[in-house]
């Protein structure tokens, strides 16, 4: 039986005020979707992102990840949960400066017990996949902001989640290197059926997606789907 990549049924976060920055939050991202959850500054996009990624628990309410319901993990099940079944990529990317662009990839399977040679060797096939197999040897300070995000996007993808989120990836990019990083995550789940989650407060982001997410207030709006959102990537049709 296949379940969602993620669902989140009536959750709640709650803060001292009382502040719901989160309320009564249903939603439900399919396997090989690509769908931006687009909102304001203060809109609850960055809780959404906290609560989806298990970083944040909610007050209320129940976070399913591949099926498993959350609810009742432990702290230590939770980061495991993270490190095989979620991925992430931030605006400002979050590289460890003096380690190669290969170790920064395959750090992430560490958690998982693989060994390091075949972390090496899955590493550089990420870093292939985003187009820096060349580089696997660089340190970041010597790429630039594109190729920063990119590394961060094969950290991502390396342990195969079911689930990538996007934290405004092309926040600090360029307008040309940006569409180079939309692109790119749009041929990954073209290509490889990955499933992924953009939050952004671009609307210009937002509408080259095929599923937008709008929240407002903590809540979530009508979602909506577009039949042909992805061809506005890269001028592909």
């Amino acid at each position: 039986m296949s379940h969602p990549a993620i669902e989140l049924v009536d959750v709640v976060r709650s803060y001292p005020g009382p502040i719901n920055a989160l309320d009564g939050v249903d939603l439900k991202i399919d396997p090989g979707e690509l769908t931006a959850i687009i909102g304001p500054s203060g809109s609850g996009k960055s809780t959404l992102i906290n609560v989806m990624g298990t970083l944040d628990r909610p007050t209320s309410g129940a976070v399913l990840i591949d099926g498993i319901n959350t609810r009742d993990l432990s702290e230590r099940q939770l980061c495991g949960l993270r490190a095989t079944r979620l991925g992430f990529v931030f605006q400002s990317f979050h590289l460890i400066e003096n380690a190669r662009v290969v170790d920064n990839v395959a750090n992430g399977l560490i958690y998982q017990g693989v060994e390091r040679s075949e972390r090496q060797a899955r590493a550089l096939a990420a870093l292939k996949l985003v187009g820096l197999g060349d580089r696997a040897g660089t340190k970041p300070p010597k790429l630039s902001g594109g190729q920063r995000q990119r590394v961060a996007i094969a950290r991502a993808i390396v342990s195969e989640p079911s689930l990538i989120l996007a934290d405004e990836p092309t926040g600090n990019l360029d307008t040309q290197t940006s569409e180079d990083v939309l692109a790119l995550l749009t041929d990954l789940n073209q290509r490889r059926g990955a499933t992924i989650a953009i939050i952004t407060h671009d609307n210009e982001v937002a509408d080259m997606m095929p599923r937008r997410i709008r929240v407002r207030d903590g809540k979530i709006e009508e979602p909506e789907r577009y039949e042909v959102g992805t061809a506005l990537i890269g001028g592909s049709q």
